[in-house]
């Protein structure tokens, strides 16, 4: 695929080097030339110094024959004005990241009476095939975590009827185990492990060691039981403080509302309390500051089942999660802005966190896909996907075993569905047009990977 990416900042560089990797051709624009100059020291890609929202700069960067463009500049305007042009200059498919929430959905306009309907205007009306919005990805992510027994990502795969999900390898039972000796109660695949040295597809001899992260591959409902080989589990949060009331922490509020937890937010910012208050009459709102542990024990911090830090500030966040974790709370996620700081945040005792820029690269990553994926999942140190295609009639594959089509020698086959049936690990059965699979593969194999079901 011909890719397009306006904007090398975070989301665009880490978009753009997860592409290259995957052998796709990429192309990104960006006004700062100091940018710019960063991005041609680290990855093997075109790039084009300018405003992506000029009709010339997009015409120089070939967008006619463009499969995908993706504007995820700091600016919303931009990225929609990017987006439209490109549509017009025979782009086939646009992505606009968005930070401000009225533009991720549809707009409702005015009436031309008081009894005339309203005029509903969608994205693609301003030549934007999908917003992303990175805090409604975080939020979401928080709320998914936080609804589990487990304080680990998921990744939901065949339409959610399987997942894969990180496990920490915390009980004796599974340390210094051969994966193959490990008697699983449900049907499951370890399809990854996470260590210092990096992640590794593995195989069935290999060792459960302490500090590993597994990533088990399983049905939905058998995945809480599998989980606790590896780890202890929590009950459900029912009862959640929220540092911060920003646009993260104010939707993971919201959401927390509707599941009927009981949420408490603290916010610096007097007027922001009063706005919180006004949207969400359920939830309870104080102002304070969230490293005060007086403050913090005063506000119930202790007997709350979690702790989400989602402030504007990574420092602000690790710290008072983990000042939330030393007064005993069992579970707290942070928010992280700068994707250097994860490694940090886990090291020093954060269960989760979260980067708004990070999923919603991931979120973008998805659609750069091709040869029949319909869904990915970045594992680990994002070295690894696990991908869910979707056997085309003329592939190669069709009519054949899956030990037979010739998967290259480090890539994993963790699941395949017929019709209705889920079979976990694969099984010898014949591969029938449109049948899912899923892979688990490391970039670099990928594109041998793709060819096989197209």
């Amino acid at each position: 695929m011909y890719i397009i990416i306006a904007g090398a900042g975070t989301v665009g560089f880490h978009i753009a080097s997860l592409l290259a990797q995957e052998k796709h051709e990429v192309t990104i624009i960006e006004q700062s030339e100091e940018v710019i100059e960063n991005v041609r020291r680290q990855l093997d890609i075109r790039t084009i110094v300018g405003n992506a929202a000029s009709p010339s700069i997009m015409r120089e960067a070939e967008t006619k024959r463009a499969d995908l463009i993706i504007a995820v500049t700091d600016s919303d305007e931009t990225n929609i004005i990017t987006c439209f042009i490109a549509k017009g200059l025979g782009a086939q498919m646009t992505i606009a990241r968005v930070r401000h929430l009225e533009y991720s959905g549809y707009f409702i306009g005015a009436a031309s009476s008081p009894s005339a309907p309203r005029k509903v205007i969608r994205p693609k009306s301003f030549g934007v095939d999908l917003f992303i919005n990175p805090a409604i990805e975080a939020a979401r992510e928080i709320t998914n975590i936080l609804s589990g027994f487990y304080s680990t990502p998921i990744a939901n795969l065949a339409s959610g009827l399987i997942q894969i999900r990180e496990f920490r390898t915390e009980k004796e039972t599974t340390i210094d185990q051969p994966i193959a000796k490990i008697a699983f109660p449900k049907p499951c695949v370890v399809v990854a492990l996470l260590r210092s040295e990096g992640i590794i597809i593995p195989r069935a001899d290999e060792i459960i060691k302490p500090d590993d992260r597994v990533y088990l591959l399983a049905r939905r409902e058998s995945m809480d039981e599998l989980g606790t080989l590896f780890a202890k589990p929590h009950r459900p949060a029912k009862s959640v403080v929220i540092l911060g009331g920003g646009c993260v922490g104010s939707l993971v509020a919201e959401e927390l509302k509707g599941r009927r937890l009981r949420v408490k937010i603290i916010e610096k910012n007097l007027r922001r309390c009063q706005e919180i208050a006004a949207k969400l009459p359920g939830a309870t709102v104080v102002q304070g500051d969230g490293t005060d542990r007086d403050f913090l024990i005063e506000q119930g911090v202790p007997t709350a089942d979690a702790f989400v830090a989602a402030t504007e500030s990574d420092e602000l966040n690790i710290l008072s999660g983990l000042l939330a974790k030393n007064l005993g709370v069992s579970r707290n996620l942070a928010l992280v802005n700068r994707p250097a700081n994860i490694p940090l945040a886990e090291t020093v005792g954060i269960d989760v966190a979260a980067s708004a820029p990070l999923l919603a690269a991931h979120r973008i990553a998805h659609f750069a896909l091709h040869g029949g994926a319909i869904s990915v999942a970045l594992l680990g140190g994002e070295q690894i996907q696990a991908i869910e295609f979707v056997t085309s009639p003329t592939a190669s594959i069709v009519r054949q075993k899956l030990t037979e089509v010739g998967l290259p020698q480090e890539v994993l086959a963790g699941a395949i569905t017929h019709e209705s049936t889920i079979t976990i690990p694969p099984d010898d059965s014949l591969i029938q047009a449109g049948d899912h699979i899923i892979i688990i593969s490391p970039l670099s194999a990928i594109p041998a990977v793709e060819k096989l079901f197209m």
